[in-house]
């Protein structure tokens, strides 16, 4: 088989796991009491990853797996003789938070590079995500799958039950690559089977352990309906539109999922955290619906984090900040073989501006090596011209996991890409219409480095990707050193010291902005507590005046300036969290000082609370002026299943004030039903009065049918 073999041959221990058919499984209940797991063997023989790697775990911890012919059992033993079990993080989709928690990686492909990803906290709170590239995690993807704990005396447990109609594998395997790490929220240590490694991850599928002896087992049809309906209300207007859609996921084969969406709505989607831009250069925000999120992976290229990126599903259905409708949306991805497959296409609503919008994306890799692969790229479609826009490009991505005999990491990336552009009514410059560049790491605990080169050419427009500057090349460079130390040598648990310098200059070298860090240091204590500092140079050159404000124009000139910044804060752990940052430098032709805050609340599991303020306060020689930024969530968690979040956000600048308001109840596994209230408030003469804007509410029902 094509890669079958990877993980096995990789992984730290060659042992794997039995997993043990049984005709009956468990009860999910959290307590390990149901005699089949007898059946089973318990695998104990976890290995420190922190803070003393590859120590042996200070507390016991054992698994059991079972299966029938549909379903996956877990069961996890985790015992604590001294410190209290963290359980206060029940919210869906929000990891750990450190609390107490377990978490579960599989390769049920077997290829070394993509899996399924779960976690659970002590208290309940379930998260999963698809795994891709070897270790980056996307979490947007909802499995349907069942999870309970429950804390005792002696320690905490948990029981899984994971359907094998929610994972894609190849039927001709009795082995997946398996991996379970714990997260010890009071000890603050985190203990694997496999793939200890500090510079490792659970989530590198590459590395993990073997469960073996999976027989006979069944996926399904393959298919999964969602139909889902919303009714939104608009309260100043008094209009009321019912929106029916659907999803449907089908495999076409066990591992290559179709999926199809009509009338696609993003009601429940959360907000964006507010922004008040004081650069010269477009804001990168992500992606934050679901349709989009999921296998999103799979779209990466060439190890671009931002810009020059060719493919950033954002673009498709917002326009100039507003949401446009989708009526149909197609997406096949998954695994033939070596080759992995993405394509998207998605037909918009018909906009009098824009005219009819068919935008799509094709994206192909092919496995070399251990643990690498070749890539192409294609979008077509332009979501804000009636014009047209197509991008193609290549890359190659490099991963070396057991570098340094096994105790390394080494990543390459390589990419080239070029656009065409015809603008409607007008003629376009197609000259110069490529960037190249590309990414070089390497990871070897305690030290690390990388590397990033970049050069987009002048009209290089990926019209369905993102690109911060064109004309430009861009420069990133950066490294670092960690000293760590025992519990019984200091306080600190370590300090890392690093540099990083990131610039950009125009295709005649000549420097558009620099910022670079001399150096920076982090302080991080055992308690969880942490503190910070450094010092920074920067410049900035204007070639054109940059209009900061209505009524504040910067002139022309090169602007050189330093700075400083100190910050600190106390562990996540903590029922009150603090942290803050001051930081004072030049900045244009004066001085800006920037203030930040933040306060985090977890009294227990169904209450958390977190609020946040930020002051920029700036006097250039052209003007003063004072940007506040407050933002203020609050989460009530009834049950795992069933939360109510509230997010307030405020900025001078705009002088607004949004409430988003959410109820979510998943009333069974893959079945939803949101509640969701938005308003907005001009806020007047320093909060002296609100005047309301905007006022709607959404009411959305999604089921789901496994088949």
């Amino acid at each position: 088989m094509p890669g079958g073999n990877r993980t096995g041959a990789v992984g730290d221990k060659s042992l794997g796991s039995i997993a043990v058919r049984v005709e009956e499984g468990p009860v999910i209940d959290g307590v390990l009491d149901d005699e089949v797991w007898a059946r089973a063997e318990a695998a104990d023989d976890f290995t420190q990853s922190n803070p003393v790697t590859g120590a042996l775990a200070s507390q016991r911890t054992s698994f059991r797996v079972l299966y029938d012919a549909e379903n996956l059992y877990i069961g996890i033993r985790c015992d604590e003789s001294e410190f209290p079990v963290l359980a206060r993080q029940t919210r869906r989709d929000q990891g750990a938070q450190g609390d107490d928690a377990v978490f579960i990686t599989i390769d049920s492909n077997r290829d070394g590079q993509s899996g399924f990803y779960f976690d659970v906290s002590a208290a309940g709170a379930r998260t999963d995500g698809l795994i891709d590239n070897d270790a980056s995690l996307g979490t947007s993807w909802d499995g349907i799958w069942a999870a309970k704990t429950s804390v005792d005396d002696a320690g905490w447990s948990a029981e899984i039950r994971i359907p094998f109609a929610t994972l894609s594998f190849d039927r001709a395997l009795t082995a997946w690559g398996f991996n379970i790490a714990r997260e010890m929220g009071a000890r603050r240590e985190t203990v694997r089977w496999r793939n200890f490694r500090r510079e490792g991850s659970v989530r590198q599928v590459s590395r993990s352990g073997l469960l073996e002896g999976l027989e006979d087992i069944r996926q399904g049809r393959g298919l999964v309906l969602k139909p889902f309906t919303s009714v939104i209300t608009d309260l100043k207007d008094g209009g009321v539109d019912v929106e029916p859609g659907a999803d449907l996921f089908y495999r076409v084969t066990p591992q290559l999922t179709l999926a199809l969406t009509v009338n696609t709505d993003f009601a429940e989607a959360e907000v964006d955290n507010r922004v008040v831009n004081l650069t010269r250069f477009p804001l990168f925000f992500p992606e934050r619906r679901d349709f989009f999120l999921e296998d999103a992976g799979i779209f990466d290229f060439g190890g671009v984090r931002q810009s020059p990126r060719p493919f950033f599903s954002r673009r498709i259905g917002i326009v100039g900040g507003q949401q446009k409708g989708i009526t149909t949306g197609a997406r096949l991805t998954g695994r033939a073989g070596d080759w992995r497959i993405g394509a998207m296409t998605v037909q918009m609503d018909h906009d009098d501006e824009l005219g009819d919008k068919n935008l799509s994306v094709i994206r192909l890799q092919r496995d070399v090596l251990d643990s690498s692969n070749l890539g192409i790229i294609f979008t077509n479609g332009d979501p804000s011209d009636r014009g047209q826009n197509t991008l193609f490009g290549a890359d190659f991505n490099y991963r070396n996991n057991s570098a340094f005999g096994g105790t390394g990491r080494i990543t390459g990336d390589l990419f080239a890409q070029g656009t065409y552009t015809q603008t409607a009514g007008e003629d376009s410059d197609n000259s110069d219409t490529t960037s190249i560049g590309g990414r070089f790491g390497i990871n070897r605990d305690p030290w690390d480095f990388s590397v990033f080169f970049a050069r987009i050419g002048e009209n290089f427009d990926p019209a369905l990707g993102f690109v911060s500057r064109r004309g430009r090349y861009e420069h990133n460079i950066g490294g670092g050193y960690t000293w760590r130390f025992g519990e019984d040598e200091s306080r600190v648990r370590n300090i890392r010291l690093s540099t990083n310098a990131s610039w950009f200059t125009s295709l005649d070298s000549t420097i558009d902005t620099l910022d670079m860090n001399l150096p920076d240091v982090a302080v991080n204590f055992h308690s969880g507590d942490w503190v910070g500092g450094r010092l920074f140079l920067s410049r900035d050159n204007l070639v054109d005046p940059f209009g900061i404000t209505d009524d504040i124009t910067v002139p022309v000139g090169t602007y050189d300036n330093l700075g400083a910044e100190i910050r600190g804060g106390t562990a996540s752990n903590r029922p009150v969290a603090v942290s803050g940052t001051v930081r004072r430098y030049g900045f244009f032709s004066g001085d800006r000082t920037d203030y930040s805050a933040g306060v985090t609340l977890r009294p227990g599991s169904y209450f958390s609370a977190t609020a946040s303020y930020s002051i920029n306060d700036i006097d250039l020689d052209e003007g003063d002026f004072t940007v506040r930024v407050l933002s203020m969530r609050g989460s009530i968690q009834f049950t795992p299943d069933l939360s109510w979040d509230n997010t307030v956000q405020w900025d001078n600048r705009s002088d607004e004030l949004g409430l988003n308001s959410r109820v979510r109840w998943e009333f069974r596994p893959g079945q939803e039903f949101f509640v969701v209230y938005n308003e907005g408030f001009a806020v007047e003469d320093d909060f002296g009065g609100f005047d309301s804007i905007r006022q709607d509410l959404t009411i959305k029902l999604g089921l789901a049918f496994q088949f």
